[in-house]
This record gives C-alpha cells, sequence and structure tokens, in this order.
C-alpha cells in the first residue's frame, strides 16, 4: 500500500478570487522574497512591502491599541539603535537598511493579519516554496557540484533554518510523519548542523507533549536511524569537530582563523564581545547594522558576522537591548504555550516549537536578520491569530 501525499485542503480557486489587492500583494511578495535572496534584489521587494503596508495603512485600516502598545517599545528599540549607530558612525543611509528590515517585520505582520488568506493556503504556499527550493537543492548538488547547496537561499544554513517551522506544522498539525522524516533528512543533507538541532528538539517537544507510552517507546528505537541518517549525511561536519580541544589555545592567541565552524565561532564571540568593552559599547551598544558584515563600520575584530544573535543583539542595541530581546523571546513562547493549552491546539502548539527551536538556534546562527524565514512565519503566526479570534468572537 502507498504513502500518499496529503495537501491539507484541496485548492479552492472561489476562496483565492475572494482575495483582495493586498492579499495577493502579501503571497507574491512572499513567494518573490525567496526566489531573489540571492539576487540582491531582496531590497526591492522589501520596500515593495513597505509601500503596499502604507496603503493598507493609509486606506483600509487603523491599528488596535493593544498592538501600538506593543510595537511602540519595539519601534523605540529599533530607533534608539538607528540613531546611536549615526551619532557613532556617522553612516544615516545603510544605517536605514537594518531600520527597513525590522520594521518590514512588522509591516509583514499587519499585512498578513488583515489580509483574507487562510492559514491552510499560507502553508501551501509554504510547502510550494519547500518542493521548489527542494528540487532546486537536489539539482544543485547532482549537477552543478555543489557540496552544500541551498537552492535560491544565501546559503544552506538559511534553508535549514526556513525548514523549521515546516517541520513542525506537517509533524504535528497535520500528522505526515514519513513526510516530516524526509525534511529532517534534508535538512541534515544540506549540512546545516544548527537546522538539524533544532529540528531535534521539535521532535522532542512533540514527543512530550503528544506521543503515547508505545510510541514513546517506538520512538527510543527508531531515534539510532535519525542519528544514522545524520551522521551519514553530514559526516563531514561531524569530522571537523575534532579540534575542539584546541579552543583553550585559539583563545588565548585570539586565533579566530581555520578550524571547524563551532571553534572559529566561539573564538570570534570573544573578539568581538572584547571590542564592545573596548569601545565602551557594553551597555549601549554600537548602533543598528554594526554586527553586518557588507556594513561599513563593521566590527574590526572579525570578518565574519556573528553567527549568534544574542550577541549580535548586545553589540547592536547593548546590555539593556538585549535583556528586553530575551524578554520579548519568553513572552512569545510563554504566549504560544499557553494558546496552545487554552484552544487545545495543535497549530499554536507546532508555532510554540518551531520558535523554541528557532530561538535555540540563534545561539549559532545569523537567524534574526533572515528575511526569508520571518516573513512567512509572522504571516502564519498572524493568519492563525487571525482565525482564532474570529472563532472567538463568531
Amino acid at each position: 500500500m502507498g504513502i500518499k501525499l496529503r495537501l491539507p485542503e484541496r485548492l479552492s480557486i472561489g476562496k483565492i478570487l475572494q482575495w483582495d489587492f493586498f492579499s495577493v500583494l502579501l503571497v507574491v511578495l512572499l513567494f518573490f522574497r525567496i526566489l531573489v535572496d540571492r539576487s540582491g534584489l531582496g531590497a526591492a521587494v522589501g520596500l515593495a512591502l513597505l509601500g503596499g503596508f502604507f496603503l493598507l495603512l493609509l486606506f483600509k485600516l487603523r491599528l488596535p491599541k493593544y498592538l501600538l502598545l506593543y510595537s511602540g517599545l519595539f519601534f523605540l528599540l529599533v530607533g534608539f539603535a538607528a540613531l546611536n549607530a549615526v551619532y557613532i558612525h556617522k553612516e544615516p543611509f545603510f544605517t536605514i537598511r537594518g531600520v527597513i528590515r525590522y520594521f518590514s517585520y512588522f509591516a509583514v505582520f499587519i499585512m498578513a493579519y488583515y489580509s483574507k488568506v487562510s492559514f491552510k493556503q499560507i502553508f501551501m504556499l509554504y510547502t510550494l516554496v519547500v518542493l521548489l527550493e527542494g528540487m532546486l537543492a537536489v539539482f544543485q548538488f547532482l549537477f552543478m557540484g555543489m557540496e552544500r547547496p541551498s537552492g535560491t537561499f544565501i546559503n544552506s544554513n538559511h534553508f535549514s533554518y526556513f525548514l523549521v517551522p515546516y517541520f513542525a506544522i506537517l509533524l504535528i498539525v497535520y500528522r505526515l510523519y514519513f513526510f516530516s522524516f524526509l525534511v529532517f533528512l534534508f535538512s541534515a543533507f544540506l549540512g546545516g548542523m544548527g537546522g538539524v538541532i533544532s529540528l531535534l528538539l521539535v521532535l522532542f517537544l512533540f514527543m512530550l507533549r503528544y506521543a503515547r507510552r508505545w510510541q514513546k517507546i517506538s520512538a527510543v528505537l527508531i531515534f539510532p536511524i535519525f542519528l544514522a541518517g545524520t551522521a551519514l549525511l553530514m559526516q563531514n561536519r561531524i569530522r571537523e569537530l575534532t579540534d575542539v580541544s584546541t579552543i583553550t589555545e585559539r583563545l588565548a592567541e585570539d586565533q579566530a582563523g581555520g578550524g571547524s565552524s563551532l571553534v572559529w565561532r566561539i573564538v570570534t564571540w570573544k573578539l568581538m564581545y572584547d571590542e564592545l568593552v573596548e569601545k565602551d559599547g557594553l551597555y549601549t551598544g554600537m548602533g543598528l547594522e554594526y554586527a553586518s558584515l557588507v556594513s561599513p563600520y563593521f566590527l574590526e575584530s572579525s570578518i565574519r558576522e556573528p553567527h549568534n544573535d544574542y550577541l549580535r543583539v548586545l553589540l547592536e542595541f547593548g546590555l539593556f537591548g538585549l535583556l528586553m530581546f530575551l524578554f520579548a523571546l519568553y513572552y512569545a513562547l510563554s504566549r504560544m504555550r499557553k494558546a496552545s493549552i487554552k484552544y487545545n491546539s495543535k497549530i499554536y502548539f507546532a508555532i510554540y516549537t518551531a520558535l523554541a527551536a528557532i530561538f535555540l538556534g540563534m545561539i549559532v546562527g545569523n537567524i534574526i536578520v533572515l528575511n526569508t524565514l520571518w516573513w512567512l512565519l509572522l504571516s502564519v503566526i498572524a493568519i492563525l491569530h487571525k482565525e482564532e479570534k474570529e472563532k472567538t468572537e463568531a
């Protein structure tokens, strides 16, 4: 008996025809933002999104007061970091790049919330993107000789983290275990160790919440297969970790170059922190885009970005900004977990596990600046919040 791929809902042309201009614009921009990720045209798509947001704000909606309160704190923090960067580095035009990025996260959430796109429709878009990018990555590996293919994403790590929410929804909401397993193996194939660890956290939280006793026993028995498949697909990355014993020596000599990705990350983190303290930026940060590799005022102590979002926030927003950031992460996880319990919702729990996994991945990744991930994930969250609110008001 063959396994059939079951989409969450049949494609209803009638429902799509009910979309207004802003709904169509949202879906088109979400799709094209991923397609142009490596082309350098992401900024143009971002400006188009902001243009659509301001048109929506002008003609169709007024922001609710509770949203203004939360977003006000967000804009206060980003605004301070932007002004701080302009004051310290005297590069206002480049600083705007960071402002546009973070503002686009807010804009895409609002556009998705007021759109006529349903959760099932946005997930179908997610599925289409994963399938297209997956086929392209396989083509790059087989016919272009790319050891770590990435589709149209800038690199394979970005693709790996993009798969995390999709894996969570596929596993927890639709219970498509076989295809979830394929997504896990594909993430390992991409070579992103942080992405694989994030998926393992999603799987672990799922087992704690929903698995029955016999399923947990089965998972313990099957887990070695996961490890064997991961080890086979990531053998080169695992082999690199043999130089972990040199960390102490490298830290003492401030030697960041060469070695495994974990070793140079740890040494680079130390060098970046030391530079921040030396420049008296520990409490207020050194301003927006200070940790961006293409920034004209990028850190002097490294040739790579931090690959640690918590350090990035500390570098750019300072200690106070980092504390606010940590509180925001805790608040988001808390709200999602409580909503999953209150509504007995698998969808909310899937988003909760995805966020927890992404926040874990932030320890070793540059995830906070991934427009491709946050645009789609925030759209999913906004649409989910809208649909739950409509149910309670009905």
